[in-house]
């Protein structure tokens, strides 16, 4: 049996866990026959309400703690200075219009003023400067504050009532899309109040929904804000229920049973199993998916050699097709293959076993060694992990996978005691995402790559979990970054390609296609990349 047939087949026999089910027939409130779990059928929960399921969090959805899974939570109550659409392009927001001077170092924003927070007091320009001074503050430990990139509180000016200007210590070509709601945790804050945890008591911002009771990870319920500035995105649903679910798999009987109308990011095996009579299924490209560090400066990856002997291990093209059932596409190990501006002319790799020997007798390890791969339980992370340990055993390397099984991830492998990493700290491995060996991480989708690059690919990026320092890949993801014409993109991208296969400090074999599933007595309801619910929708 290949590695592809056995992925394939413990993922069509495994199903959900134990714990999975079991959460899935709370949710129905009745106890459901195993065999049923996909047969169900059932009426539509909606009505003045819309209830839809989501992940479980990481962490508390404050904005200066934000992180995956609280996202979908942070837009439904926030606002930014600019949206980004389901299709990646931007549009005004709190900004109505932006622009770009002196080559991308300096952006100024003209800012909207019929703006109110939740508690009805008006959004002014000093409340836009707070907002993201407060991140740029050290002491407020803020996790978004690698977002802003090289903008500095000094550099934050307020020119007049409506406009601020933002003077960058280096060129930005792309800077809108930092402070647009891609960058969930810069949602509008008013000045003076704090954006951690204890803002989750209000979450008082200026979006489309207002929150009135919030239990982390079990349940947010969400009333309509008829005072919203997008007038035409005014919500048609009074309420709205967002449910966190250990496994959004879990969610299927509570979607087939009535008690939901949506789930967002099922695996399309998942989807095409729920009847089509009653229920349609969406899907949203993207350039997210799962991300595999491996360690550049300790432990037994070092060798650029071993880390690409792992890539070649790997028949990324057999996991798509067959594991994924084509829900997604092949990536080259780095976050560039999806953008218009790549090099296509970059050979892709494939699984190459000869190859990957002799790279691994170069090495000085042709009898491979063992490895632990570490992340946490989610449906996506436990079929890509048992795929990756059959892939190298075929390469002598013995790995064994070790999951967080906690909610989201929060009690070690996204708990963050280290945080931002640091280069050349040669942190040792605590299990947690920024500090271990050979690891996955998970990367909801972006309009445009440079919060990957910024963040996680640059030497002296917070989240750079590999600890790589390549100064040409630095060089590399500076001139993206500066770069203002589609060519000196292109050529931008083509280096950051080049780089990233000549170190292959994290593996990324696929983008992800986003699919959601909702019921036919709900129309219009629409999710964007990341996995934040663009529009509601209204009932059929």
């Amino acid at each position: 049996m290949s590695t592809i047939e056995q992925t394939s087949n413990e993922v069509s026999t495994n199903g959900l866990s134990r714990r999975h089910f079991i959460q899935a027939a709370a949710a129905t409130g009745v106890a459901i026959p195993f065999a049923q779990i996909f047969g169900a059928s059932g009426v539509s929960a909606a009505g003045t309400t819309l209830k839809w399921a989501s992940q479980a969090q990481e962490g508390p959805a404050a904005p200066w703690m934000s992180k995956g899974g609280s996202l979908q939570i942070l837009n439904a109550v926030g606002a930014w200075l600019c949206d980004v659409a389901p299709s990646g392009q931007l549009v005004p927001s709190v900004a109505t219009k932006w622009k770009g001077t002196d080559a991308g170092k300096t952006w100024t924003f003209t800012i909207r003023e019929d703006v109110k927070f939740h508690d009805g007091s008006a959004l002014k320009a000093e409340d836009v400067i707070y907002t993201l001074q407060s991140h740029l503050d050290p002491a407020n430990k803020s996790q978004s504050a690698g977002r802003l990139g090289d903008c500095t509180s000094a550099g934050i000016v307020k020119v007049d009532a409506t406009t601020i200007r933002f003077d960058l210590k280096k060129a930005n070509a792309n800077f809108p899309y930092a402070v647009s709601s891609a960058n969930y945790g810069l949602c509008m804050l008013k000045k003076g109040e704090k954006g951690d945890e204890s803002w989750t008591k209000t979450m008082n911002s200026a979006g489309p929904w207002i929150m009135v009771t919030h239990k982390i990870n079990e349940k947010t319920v969400f009333k309509k804000n008829p005072n919203y500035f997008k007038k035409d995105l005014i919500p048609q649903f009074d309420k709205m229920e967002q449910i966190q679910y250990v496994s959004n798999s879990a969610a299927i009987p509570a979607l087939k049973t009535g008690k939901l109308d949506s789930i967002h990011f099922l695996t399309g095996v998942e989807a095409d199993a729920i009847p089509k009579n009653k229920y349609y299924k969406t899907q949203v490209a993207t350039c997210g998916g799962l991300h595999m560090h491996m360690r550049c400066d300790i432990g037994q990856l070092t060798d650029k050699r071993v880390r690409e002997a792992i890539s070649l291990s790997l028949d990324r093209q057999g996991y798509v097709q067959n594991v994924m059932a084509g829900y997604g596409t092949v990536a080259n190990d780095s976050v560039m293959d999806s953008f218009p501006t790549a090099d296509k002319t970059v050979p892709v790799r494939k699984k190459d076993i000869a190859a990957a020997k002799a790279l691994m007798a170069a090495a000085g390890v042709p009898n491979g060694f063992k490895v632990t791969l570490q992340s946490w339980k989610r449906d996506d992370i436990d079929k890509f992990t048992q795929f990756v340990k059959s892939s190298l055993k075929e390469i002598g390397i013995d790995c064994t996978v070790d999951l967080d099984g906690s909610d989201g991830g929060g009690a070690r492998w996204y708990k963050y005691s280290v945080y931002p990493s640091v280069k050349g700290s040669k942190v040792k491995n605590k299990g947690e995402w920024l500090a271990s060996e050979f690891g996955i991480a998970e990367w909801a989708g972006r309009p445009v790559p440079d919060e990957y690059l910024a963040r996680e690919w640059f030497s002296s990026g917070d989240w750079n979990p590999a600890y790589l320092d390549a100064p040409e890949l630095d060089a590399a993801i500076t001139a993206w970054q500066s770069a203002l014409t589609t060519k000196a993109k292109q050529a931008a991208s083509s280096s950051i390609q080049k780089a990233a296969l000549v170190h292959t400090p994290i593996i990324v074999a696929y983008n992800e296609t986003r699919v959601s599933v909702t019921s036919k007595k709900v129309v219009g309801v629409e999710y964007n990349q990341q996995g934040a619910i663009w529009s509601t929708g209204k009932n059929a």
